[in-house]
Order: C-alpha cells, then sequence, then structure tokens
C-alpha cells in the first residue's frame, strides 16, 4: 500500500497561476516518481473547501494544516486577505502559516517549504504595505533559520522548486534550515574603492562646510549617505543577512548615480541569482555612463553585460557586449581593458567550438597582460590557453599552461584563480585516470569556492566530483554531488553548469538501469546545450543519447546518435570525443554482427587514447578488443587484450571497469576448461 503524504498549500491571491501549476506537479509526481518510490502526494488548499462548503471556511482550512505532511507558503507581491477575526495574525496567510509552525515546533511535523516569486528592484525600493510585509517576512525567516525558503522567477520554475523538495523530503534527503548561514562576498577590490570614496565623501562634505556652500554640502551629503549604505549592504551581505542587504540594495539602485555602488549591486545580484535584477543595474550604469561614450565606465558597463548574457547562455548578445568594450577600448588605448575584452571573447569562441580564433584572442590577451605586467590577466590567459590544449588532446601543454597559470594566482594570493587553476588541473588528471589527483584538486577548489562564497564554482565542483565518485562506482555519493551541483545552478540562471550536471545526472540514472529517467535528463541537457550553441556540450549529449538507445536495442537511433556526435568532434577536432565516438560505433557494429568494421572502429579509438595518453579509455577499448578476438576464435589475441584492460583497470581503481572485464575473463577461461582461472575471476567480478 503506498505512504499517503498531504501537502498543503497556502499563498495570497496574486498567485492563482502558482496554485494550479502547484496542483499539475503533484499529478506528475504521483504518475511518474510516486509509483517508484510508492509514495502518493495529495494536493490540499483552501479550493477544497471552496468546492465542499461554497464558502472559504477558515476552520476546515485549518484542519488541513493540521493533518498535511509538508507545508508550502508561496508569496510574491501581497501579504494576503485581511483577516479582521483571525488576531493576532493580519491575513489569513499569515495564520495559515504560523499554525503550521506552531505545529512543527510541537510535533516536528509539517515540513515547511517557502518559496518567494522574485520581484523588480523598483518596487523592492518603494514597495507600498503589502509588499513591504513580504520583505519583512523574508527578513524573519533568515534570521530565525527556522524554515527552508528559495526564490522562484515563474510558474516553470516554481514547479521545478516543488518537485526537487517533495523528492528530496521523501527521500529524506532535505538540508537543514539552520545551517551556515548562506553569505555573499563582493569583490575586495570593489569594496576598497566604496571604503575609499566614502573617505574621501566627508572630505569634501567638511570643505563645503568649512566654505559656507550649502548646497554644495547638501548634495555630498546625500552621496555620502549612499556610499555609507553600500558599504553597510556588503558588510551585511558577507554577515550572512543577504535579506537585509537586498533591501539596501534595491533603494541604492534605484536613487545612486555613482557607479561604483551600481558595481556592486550588479555583483549583489548576480551572486545571489538574480539576473534580471543585475541586468537593470547594469542597464542604468549604462545610461549613465553614455551608450555612445567612448569611456572606461562604458566599455566596463558593456563587458559585464557580455558576462551576464554568457551565465543566461545568451552567446550572441555576450558576444556583441564583448566586442562594443573591445572597441571602445581599443579606441581608447586601453591595454588592460583590451586583454580583459580578448580573453572574454575567446571564452565564447571556445564555447561555440571555434578554437583557432579563440586561441588568436587568448595569445592577443597574454601579450597585452605580460607587457603590462598584470598578473592577474596573464594567469588567465595561461589558464584559457591551456583548456584550449586539453580540448585538442596536448595534455602536457595543458598541464604546463596550468601550472604557469596556478603559480601566479598563488603568488598573488587571487583564490578565485586558484580554484579556477586546481578545477582545470582535476580535469585534466581525470582525463589521465589519475582519479586520486583529480579529486584532489576538485576538493582544493571547493574548498576555495566554499570559502568565497562562490556559487557558480560550488556547482562546477559538485558536478565534477560527481563524476569521479560514479567511475568509482560510489552511485549515492556521485548523485548527491549531481544534484547539489543542480540546485545551485538552477537558482544562478546558470545554463551551461546545468546542461553538464543534467548530463551527469543522466548518466549516473542510466549506470543504475533508470533509462527512461536517464533519457529525460540527456534531452534537457540537449536543449540547453542547442540553444547555448555548445557544439561540446551537444556532442557529448549525442554521444550519451546513443549509448542509451544502444542499450534499448533500438540500433538505428543509436547510429544516429554517435555520427551525429562524431561529426561535431571531429568539426572541433576534440580528439577525446572522437575516440569515443569511433568506440561506440565499433560496439554497435558489432552487436550486429559486422566484426570487421567493428575492429576499423576500435583501432582507430585505440590509436588516438594511446596518443592521448587517455588509460580509462584505452582499458575500454583493450577490453572491447578481447570480446572481438575472441569471437574470431583469436584466443591468444582475446587474452592478452583482457589482461591489458584488466591491468588498467586495477591500477585505476575502476570498479565498473574491473567487474566487466573479470566477467568476460572468467567467461573466456570457462569455455576453454580453466575452471579455477574462471573461478578467481568471477569473484574478482563480484568484489
Amino acid at each position: 500500500m503506498k505512504r499517503k503524504i498531504p501537502v498543503f498549500i497556502a499563498s495570497p491571491e496574486d498567485l492563482s497561476n502558482e496554485r494550479k501549476a502547484f496542483r499539475d506537479a503533484i499529478h506528475q509526481l504521483n504518475v511518474g516518481f510516486g509509483d517508484g518510490a510508492n509514495v502518493e502526494f495529495e494536493a490540499l488548499g483552501w479550493e477544497d473547501t471552496l468546492a465542499s462548503t461554497g464558502r472559504r471556511n477558515q476552520g476546515v482550512i485549518n484542519e488541513k494544516i493540521d493533518r498535511c505532511e509538508v507545508f508550502i507558503l508561496a508569496m510574491h507581491r501581497r501579504w494576503g486577505q485581511e483577516a479582521p477575526d483571525a488576531a493576532p495574525y493580519s491575513s489569513y496567510t499569515e495564520e495559515e502559516f504560523y499554525r503550521a509552525l506552531e505545529r512543527w515546533r510541537r510535533e516536528k511535523f509539517p515540513e515547511i517549504f517557502v518559496f518567494f516569486k522574485r520581484v523588480d528592484t523598483i518596487s523592492e525600493a518603494d514597495p507600498g504595505p503589502q509588499l513591504k510585509r513580504v520583505m519583512d517576512f523574508r527578513r524573519e525567516l533568515e534570521d530565525t533559520r527556522q524554515v527552508l525558503y528559495r526564490y522562484f522567477e515563474d510558474e516553470t520554475s516554481f514547479v521545478k522548486e516543488v518537485d526537487s523538495h517533495l523528492r528530496a523530503y521523501t527521500k529524506g534527503e532535505l538540508p537543514k534550515a539552520d545551517v551556515k548561514r548562506d553569505i555573499i562576498l563582493l569583490p575586495s577590490a570593489a569594496l576598497e574603492e566604496i571604503e575609499k570614496a566614502n573617505v574621501i565623501a566627508l572630505q569634501n562634505i567638511l570643505e563645503a562646510k568649512t566654505a559656507r556652500d550649502a548646497e554644495k554640502e547638501a548634495y555630498l551629503k546625500v552621496e555620502s549617505i549612499q556610499i555609507q549604505m553600500a558599504e553597510d549592504a556588503a558588510n551585511l551581505s558577507r554577515e550572512g543577512k543577504v535579506e537585509f542587504a537586498r533591501q539596501k540594495f534595491a533603494q541604492l539602485v534605484i536613487e545612486s548615480s555613482d557607479i561604483r555602488v551600481l558595481y556592486l549591486g550588479y555583483e549583489f545580484y548576480k551572486r545571489t541569482g538574480d539576473l534580471d535584477s543585475a541586468l537593470s543595474v547594469l542597464q542604468k550604469w549604462l545610461n549613465l555612463s553614455g551608450t555612445d561614450k567612448k569611456s572606461v565606465e562604458t566599455a566596463s558597463a558593456y563587458s559585464n553585460l557580455g558576462i551576464l548574457y554568457n551565465a543566461r547562455g545568451e552567446l550572441d548578445l555576450a558576444e556583441v557586449m564583448h566586442q562594443r568594450s573591445l572597441d571602445i577600448n581599443e579606441a581608447l588605448g586601453h591595454k588592460e581593458g583590451m586583454a580583459r575584452d580578448y580573453g572574454n571573447l575567446g571564452a565564447i569562441y571556445q564555447i561555440r567550438g571555434e578554437f583557432q580564433r579563440a586561441e588568436d584572442l587568448c595569445q592577443k590577451s597574454l601579450a597585452i597582460s605580460e607587457a603590462l605586467g598584470h598578473k592577474e590577466g596573464m594567469a588567465s590567459a595561461y589558464g584559457n590557453l591551456g583548456i584550449l590544449s586539453a580540448i585538442r588532446g596536448e595534455l602536457e601543454r595543458a598541464e604546463v599552461l596550468y601550472q604557469k597559470s596556478l603559480a601566479i594566482v598563488e603568488a598573488i594570493g587571487h583564490r578565485e584563480g586558484m580554484a579556477d587553476d586546481y578545477c582545470n588541473l582535476g580535469i585534466l588528471y581525470q582525463k589521465r585516470g589519475e582519479l586520486e589527483r583529480a579529486e584532489e584538486m576538485y576538493q582544493k577548489c571547493l574548498a576555495i569556492n566554499e570559502e568565497l562564497c562562490h556559487k557558480e564554482g560550488m556547482a562546477r565542483d559538485y558536478g565534477n566530483l560527481g563524476a569521479i565518485y560514479q567511475i568509482r562506482g560510489e552511485f549515492q555519493r556521485a548523485e548527491d554531488m549531481c544534484q547539489k551541483s543542480i540546485a545551485i545552478s538552477e537558482a544562478l540562471g546558470h545554463k551551461e553548469y546545468m546542461a553538464s550536471a543534467y548530463g551527469n545526472l543522466g548518466s549516473l540514472y542510466h549506470a543504475n538501469g533508470d533509462l527512461k529517467r536517464s533519457e529525460m535528463m540527456y534531452q534537457k541537457s540537449l536543449a540547453i546545450n542547442e540553444a547555448l550553441g555548445r557544439k561540446e556540450g551537444m556532442s557529448n549529449a549525442y554521444c550519451n543519447l546513443g549509448i542509451l538507445y544502444h542499450n534499448r536495442g533500438d540500433f538505428e537511433r543509436s547510429e544516429v546518435m554517435y555520427q551525429n556526435s562524431l561529426a561535431i568532434s571531429e568539426a572541433l577536432g576534440h580528439k577525446e570525443n572522437i575516440a569515443s565516438d569511433y568506440r561506440n560505433l565499433g560496439i554497435l557494429y558489432q552487436k550486429r554482427g559486422e566484426l570487421a568494421r567493428a575492429e576499423v572502429m576500435y583501432q582507430k579509438s585505440l590509436a588516438i587514447e594511446e596518443t592521448l595518453g587517455h588509460k580509462q579509455g584505452m582499458a575500454s577499448v583493450y577490453c572491447n578488443l578481447g570480446t572481438l578476438y575472441n569471437r574470431y576464435g583469436e584466443s591468444e589475441r582475446a587474452e592478452e587484450m583482457y589482461q591489458k584492460s584488466l591491468a588498467i583497470s586495477e591500477a585505476l581503481c575502476l570498479k565498473d571497469g574491473m567487474a566487466v572485464v573479470c566477467s568476460n575473463l572468467a567467461n573466456f577461461y570457462r569455455a576453454r576448461g580453466k575452471l579455477e582461472l574462471a573461478e578467481e575471476m568471477h569473484q574478482k567480478a563480484l568484489l
């Protein structure tokens, strides 16, 4: 019998669409997840009392709250319907929330989730009584830390929040509400500028007062107050009082015309995942500095717009913004800005697979940074060039470039740069099959990003660690990491990381035999990568779908996916992916009985893997060749290939690889009457 989980939704009247979407989400959960988890969610809300009594009866509603197992509160701009009969509460929504909270304090039930729909900065700067109550309530939740709360953008993201939280609740995987505060660290250089500006503003006020210039003194006092507010907001976000900081920044970005203040506001909104507000701040910045004006401030506004559009996956717009910034910096002869713009444009071309254009721009960026002696710029260029070398399979050159970058950032104490280099080195060691070194690098990277509260970096690190744990067969740890990565990426709206995390989770479900969920994740990853024009990501998604269709026995669709992947990989010159595509096609042809075509694919794949020094890939191909030669009846060659595969898998602690090759060897020896060896391999396979 299925476990019943009553879920009550409370909300003011301005979220009627979300209430309907909530019931649809519950239905979808019951059809899919509920059947597998042996649970059935029951949607409850005030609509049920209307259906049964013809009126909204708060007493009946309260009875439903008293029996629910999960209580969801959704809020936007309104505090709720006035409730003169519900004192001391000012609205029925407030009464419903605190009734659930009081029950939780007594019984530890129901589980409570609160979701806030984002509000634009203009409204938050001048909220009015209803929205002000909502904003005060957000601050209260942040202060007390008794209840989990999250933001959402629209109906689609609301449904995602409901879906993921109910799944996590059912599996007992919810984070605790009273964990360490979620702090936001803003760029230290920007804070130093604000602190200097504050000192200068106070000096200027004193001079104006001495000169008895009342008008100037009044103007400078307003400027000083705004600068002090910006400093206070930054300090509040660092202390974990993010809702207090949000309210201060909302007022500041509407009232202030100081570019330094606007830059802090932009960074705050970007780092909290409120990309719409970050965009509105940059648009104001651009209006103040002049859209057509050739100034460093205008170039910086365009550069930051490029970074923001890149994070949203709008690569064409990102390129336009970075190119505008570059045009201005070139006209000004502003070398440092030019180096930054070349690097940013190079990163876009790399995502698109235009590797030669990307390298040309990275080399330009490096040359300028070296001429200026700008260490941070040099380190960034070395890192970008290392990524391009790794994509081309030039792993030794990539490692040299990463180490050069790391040496610089360690010398200047640039923590964020160190995290990037550790991450890149981890990816490189993983490609070589050096999983312990890879994990060490990823953990170093994660430690820095957690220290800096750099959410984007944390999402990437969790995904990378998940891939390591999956290779080792530690599936629960792998899924935990993937889910953490997805949660952060979705909250930030970072499309590239979302695509990567969905792909990783799809591979994990595939390994566990859950092909339906696996395909869903792969398709999500593919859709995002196609929208981004991210060719490498598209290739990976096609490859994963090909493997999945192959396992289902749909060989025709499988070959189409493999050929799609191969076409992109060859166009990009991505040797590692080319090797993988050849190997997959070899497996497919072998399954069809086309052994000669299969061997050609395997040998092509092996040649590339050996050139790259990619041991994990070599182990896989050796195992495939062993199976092929066994079918040919070439016993000696078959055993040689199996043993080569086993030696590498054991050296790398590849549990899945060891299990497969040991199972193959057990069958091989059993067919030849070598029963002791067969039993030995069988036992190894079981381990």
